[in-house]
């Protein structure tokens, strides 16, 4: 299983998240999407290609934090999705 978080430091719910995923110790890339062009890049093609992106792109949202789990857009990353990796 491959799991990457996208997320910024600067957005409140990113580090809950990220701590909750270290805390279970559960093995997760991090992008911070503000640290680097590259990794914005990254992050927008995924937000602005996937279906799953749809209503977030029709209110004007970011869209983070956001699980990718084996190639799966997760918006909505609740404790139940976290306990269940």
């Amino acid at each position: 299983m491959t799991i990457k978080l996208y997320g910024s430091q600067h957005w409140p719910g990113c580090p809950g998240v990220k701590e909750a995923l270290l805390q279970k110790g559960i093995e997760f890339d991090y992008v911070e999407i503000t640290d680097s062009m590259k990794n914005l890049k990254e992050f927008l093609k995924l937000r602005d290609t996937k279906d799953d992106f749809k209503i977030t792109r029709r209110v004007h949202a970011v869209g983070i934090p956001m699980l990718l789990i084996d190639k799966q857009v997760h918006l909505n990353i609740t404790d139940e999705l976290i306990n269940s990796l």
